[in-house]
């Protein structure tokens, strides 16, 4: 076999070997942005029953507290009074069990379960 020859066989093997790789990465990419699915009621009910409404009745120390404010979700320290975060998130895009719930107040325990909450209904 010739030099030349031997030279092009590696450099097709070399191409073969990126485009499969180029094909792995690709069907990769496509499974991660596929993972996460688009909030849909079902979700919406889970973010709904993993919440609790803010209110004497509940014992919980909430540390936040999510309230509507002039027709978008604020967050309150736990003092109920305090603005910790205005978030822009107008309440008419929320599901009518949830704008109750904001009325009243919803309450969150850690800061995590309250940007769950908040990435939930954000978009």
């Amino acid at each position: 076999m010739a030099e030349g020859d031997e030279m092009n066989r590696k450099i097709s093997i070399c191409i073969i070997i990126f485009l499969i790789f180029l094909l792995l990465f690709g069907i990769w990419y496509g499974r991660k942005i596929n993972e996460k699915p688009e909030p849909d009621e079902t979700q919406e009910r889970m973010v709904t029953e993993k919440t609790l409404v803010a209110s004497a009745e509940n014992s919980i120390a909430y540390t936040y507290i999510v309230r509507t404010s002039e027709e978008k979700l604020v967050v309150y320290l736990s003092d109920g009074k305090t603005v910790y975060m205005e978030t822009g998130i107008r309440t008419e895009n929320l599901s009518q069990d949830i704008q109750e719930k904001a009325l009243k107040g919803i309450g969150f325990t850690t800061l995590e379960s309250l940007y769950d909450f908040l990435e939930s209904y954000s978009s």
